[in-house]
């Protein structure tokens, strides 16, 4: 007895099986831009995570998630109302999720006197990079500008020679039609 098979067709077979997703009730808090909110992750995948939150983040945003010490980094997919899709970028377990307990505190709820401290060091840190920005552009424009100057030179100095060559023949036929005298 001969069995036929039918060929799938292309477009299904180009299609990818949806990964499973494991759902859970995951508060969590969510930095976007350097601005926390509370948020909930509904299921997981082992790429990604479906969210919620009051103020959900725009399609191709990054973002960082917390739940205790986890941070899950990731880019927001698609959205719709408060729900959310996030792409991570390492690979996610929906069991460590669970099991990873709420810190005392939250993150980005510093006190006042932490955020001065850091504000300051972060004004110097960036103080400092400005500086090595600009003298990094002064430089280059200063070797910009010397790098032009030596190519307009050569550049001149070769059209006066190539101006002498074509020039130097016809003056000297010249010269000698009019019999030397012409200096």
């Amino acid at each position: 007895m001969h069995v036929s098979r039918r060929p799938t067709p292309f477009v299904l077979s180009a299609l990818r099986p949806r990964e499973p997703r494991t759902k859970v009730f995951v508060p969590c808090r969510l930095n976007l831009s350097g601005t926390w909110g509370d948020a909930c992750i509904h299921n997981v995948s082992s790429r990604g995570l479906l969210i919620a939150a009051d103020h959900a983040p725009d399609t191709g945003d990054y973002i960082e998630v917390r739940r205790g010490t986890l941070v899950i980094i990731g880019r927001v997919m698609w959205r719709k109302d408060r729900f959310f899709g996030v792409r991570t970028q390492n690979r996610v377990s929906a069991e460590a999720l669970t099991r990873e307990a709420r810190l005392a505190t939250r993150p980005g709820s510093r006190t006042q006197s932490d955020q001065e401290r850091r504000t300051r060091a972060r004004l110097v840190a960036e103080g400092h990079v400005a500086r090595r920005v600009e003298t990094s552009r002064h430089r280059s424009s200063a070797f910009q500008y010397a790098v032009f100057a030596i190519a307009g030179t050569a550049t001149a100095v070769v059209i006066a020679l190539e101006v002498h060559n074509a020039l130097a023949s016809p003056f000297a036929a010249i010269n000698t039609a009019l019999g030397g005298s012409v200096q």
